[in-house]
């Protein structure tokens, strides 16, 4: 149950993923028929992943990692500037966080505070400025499961006539959110997150919208994200992404029969929710006060039942997510607790049995 974190590689695209790694292996870029035949596994993956965006397939653009996407996203943006506001919030996951914190040198980063959890529109309507350059906001948090309206926003924005590029952190939300990418400009994913490989991202960026690269080479991706295709990763993508739109609508009306008897089971415990209650089923944390939770975390994982404690990528480090929902007196204790299609109703039995054993056997701090 630290899906958030990363998911299982479906069996068939790690078929894929093996086949494009030990017999159609050629170079996308190499000019022969071995070097079609990958460039033709790539133009499949990439007519995948712009099925399920609702984009179109020359708007998509493969990385090595969603941080990357973000990266290039977001310096490329604001590259030709020189001053500006970026509007985002203060809940971000680091690999938007830490360019803004970056970019800040140079621009004014206003972060939008969540009110019970969600970003308001109200908030977003307050924050725009005629001198705005670029905004920058989470589909899904990664540590709460909290969606932003970035539909209404996208809205707001555009009827406000200001010309500000709006891009969004789209991992935890794409291909378990009902939302089509090309109401927005750009949007970063990460294969790993939907049942792909590791090492591949993309970058949905909307036709028309000119970016300057972060990363120079070969040219590949139309010059803006050089270097040798990850074919493999691509390939094996291509596929998860096929089956997870086909069994989306299944699959989250089984996640959500999870999530429910989650929550249920976790404040019977005396546990409290910190995800607001129109959270994105995929995602829960709790916490049960005086509980450290890495003590908890340490004794289901014995068990063989694996959680976290917030975000993989900032796990040694302070919550900034609960701080800004308000609730750092919490972020001690907090858990995460993350789905997806592999999961069953049974397993939540499990683990919420498990939960009440580690309640009565570790010992609260004082």
């Amino acid at each position: 149950m630290d899906n958030a974190a990363t998911t299982r590689v479906f069996d068939e695209a790690a078929k894929q993923a093996l086949y494009s790694m030990t017999d159609a292996y050629g170079n996308p870029e190499s000019r022969h028929g071995f070097g079609f035949s990958a460039e033709r596994t790539v133009s499949r993956a990439r007519k995948a992943l712009a099925h399920a965006a609702g984009v179109s397939e020359e708007e998509i653009y493969f990385t090595s990692s969603a941080t990357v996407a973000s990266n290039t996203a977001i310096r490329g943006a604001v590259a030709s500037k020189r001053g500006g506001r970026i509007i985002s919030t203060a809940f971000e996951h680091p690999a938007v966080e830490e360019v803004l914190q970056d970019l800040e040198k140079t621009f004014e980063v206003v972060r939008l505070k969540p009110v019970q959890g969600n970003i308001t529109v109200d908030a977003f309507r307050e924050a725009l400025s005629r001198d705005t350059v670029l905004v920058t906001c989470m589909q899904v948090n990664n540590e709460t499961g909290a969606i932003t309206p970035l539909r209404e926003m996208a809205a707001l924005l555009k009827r406000s006539g200001i010309e500000a590029p709006f891009h969004s952190d789209a991992v935890q939300g794409f291909l378990k959110e009902d939302f089509r990418y090309s109401l927005i400009d750009m949007a970063s994913f990460a294969g790993h997150k939907v049942h792909g490989p590791k090492g591949v991202g993309a970058l949905y960026l909307r036709k028309g919208l000119r970016i300057k690269p972060v990363i120079l080479g070969g040219g590949q991706e139309k010059n803006l994200f050089s270097g040798t295709h990850n074919v493999p990763a691509v390939a094996g993508w291509g596929v998860a992404c096929r089956i997870m739109e086909e069994q989306k609508n299944q699959a989250r009306e089984k996640i959500q029969r999870i999530n429910t008897k989650m929550r249920k089971g976790i404040l019977d415990l005396g546990g409290e929710i910190n995800s607001p209650s129109d959270a994105s089923p995929y995602v829960i944390n709790a916490a049960f006060r005086g509980y450290l939770g890495e003590n908890i975390l340490n004794y289901l994982s014995e068990r063989e039942i694996y959680i976290s404690t917030g975000s993989a990528c900032s796990s040694k480090k302070p919550s900034r997510v609960m701080a800004a929902i308000g609730k750092e007196d919490l972020s001690r204790f907090a858990l995460r607790f993350s789905f997806s299609s592999d999961n069953t109703e049974q397993e939540a039995g499990a683990v919420l049995q498990a939960l009440s054993d580690a309640l009565r056997e570790i010992s609260p701090i004082r």
